[in-house]
């Protein structure tokens, strides 16, 4: 299986955060939030996204909130990067958050259930899973320009 976050929205102003599309395996699933972007090597704790790149992926239980959830793993300068829902960069410490709805400032109505379950029917099945994370930025007020 494999998972696609484009990042695309950043918000400037306010809460400092970036909105994306995930995909997997090519279809639409959800959208993300993640904490604000920092040039490379630069890292604050719990107020960073993850870098661009391809990770593994695995759902694991997580001490922390007493249940299965999906986690990347070797992602450099990070560690526990889990996926789960939230609304806004104040709900991420640096984890990618999971939602069905967005006005490209926040997000909400999680999805994080329905993606672990995507992604346990595919360890079932003996499936591999990466995510793939790209930037493809835009700040808010260029893409409610582009909508009209």
């Amino acid at each position: 299986m494999e998972i696609n976050v484009y990042r695309h929205t950043y918000n400037v102003k306010g809460d400092r955060n970036i909105i994306g599309d995930l995909f997997i395996d090519g279809q639409f699933f959800c959208y993300t939030l993640e904490d604000e972007r920092r040039p490379d090597g630069l890292k604050v704790y719990g107020e960073t996204a993850i870098p661009v790149g391809t990770y593994n992926v695995k759902v694991t239980r997580s001490n922390r909130f007493k249940r299965l959830m999906p986690i990347l793993l070797d992602v450099p300068m990070f560690s526990g990067i889990r996926i789960h829902g939230g609304n806004s960069s104040k709900d991420t410490l640096g984890c990618i958050l999971v939602a069905f709805k967005t006005d490209y400032k926040r997000i909400w109505k999680t999805a994080e259930k329905f993606l672990t379950k995507e992604l346990r029917a595919a360890i079932d099945n003996d499936d591999f899973i990466t995510i793939t994370i790209e930037d493809r930025c835009l700040t808010y007020d260029k893409y409610k320009k582009q909508l009209k």
